[in-house]
């Protein structure tokens, strides 16, 4: 059998906005990592009102392995999706056109999930994972504490992704109930699971074969936005007969994704983020 000659361990692609605070745990471990693999990263970023792009063109020239990419042409765009979609895109065809063939591709948020927990011993065991089970998964995923959060880009045989994201986008005080059926129930459900395999799943972070993730794209040309995670995830999926294995590894839960058990933190919740909305617009206009 041909031994692997590729030069490059891992990439690592992430979005960063108003990441200030969380970055320097994300540069610190990355140097680390970088010592012992070979690795490069690429970053977008657009929009940030802190101090997040300063951030990362500082640590661009403390380490020759990190780069910018401007994804500043995705704010023309309202739709949130769409914007992470097409970000996201952008990072992957920059890679695919460098041409550095890595083994591996870590596609990684730079907010509060990875406040802890985020070490090279985390990416070197999800390496080991995929590489001993490449056959049966093109990628690994893993949990958070204190739960399973990121259930609009979940799917798995058992749950179904039947539009989450509609249901997540809806203001009607009615779509408590579908939230709690489809979303904070499966969120439970996940949480006290072990391990597990779904056919899309990324909370957070989400580490791919190369050679798989290549056959896939975050978005297209479609009238239907789906989440940038499923839409990718379904493809490799339908393409190899692959799926997505979920260790017990985790990171932290954003706080803004804890699961609502009743509808009246739901109500308290809704008004205290259209009170937020009002007072930035208020601040804009003022």
């Amino acid at each position: 059998m041909k031994s692997d000659t590729r030069t490059i361990d891992i990439v690592f692609l992430g979005l960063a906005q108003n990441c200030e605070k969380f970055l320097p745990n994300f540069f610190s471990t990355i140097n680390e990592i970088s010592k012992k693999k070979n690795i490069k990263v690429f970053l977008g970023e657009n929009g940030s009102e802190d101090l997040t792009f300063d951030l990362i063109q500082k640590n661009i020239i403390l380490n020759d392995r990190i780069n910018f990419i401007d994804t500043s042409f995705i704010e023309e765009f309202s739709d949130r999706i769409k914007r992470l979609s097409l970000a996201r895109q952008k990072l992957k065809d920059h890679l695919f056109k460098a041409n550095l063939n890595p083994k591996f591709v870590c596609v990684l948020d730079l907010d509060e999930v990875i406040s802890k927990n985020f070490t090279f011993e985390l990416i070197n065991n999800l390496e080991n994972i995929l590489e001993t089970h490449k056959d049966k998964y093109f990628a690994v995923s893993l949990k958070s504490k204190p739960f399973y959060y990121d259930i609009l880009n979940f799917e798995s045989d058992e749950f179904p992704n039947n539009d989450i994201l509609k249901i997540q986008n809806s203001k009607s005080i009615k779509s408590y109930y579908e939230r709690k059926k489809f979303v904070y129930n499966v969120q439970n459900s996940l949480t006290k699971k072990g391990e597990f395999e779904c056919i899309s799943g990324f909370n957070g972070l989400c580490l791919y074969l190369y050679d798989d993730f290549i056959k896939s794209h975050y978005y297209d040309n479609s009238l239907n936005i789906i989440p940038e995670h499923l839409h990718l995830n379904r493809i490799i999926y339908k393409s190899t007969g692959k799926k997505i294995f979920v260790s017990c590894n985790y990171l932290k839960m954003p706080t803004e994704h804890k699961p609502i058990n009743n509808i009246v933190s739901f109500l308290a919740l809704k008004l205290s983020k259209y009170f937020l909305i009002f007072i930035k617009k208020f601040k804009i206009i003022k």
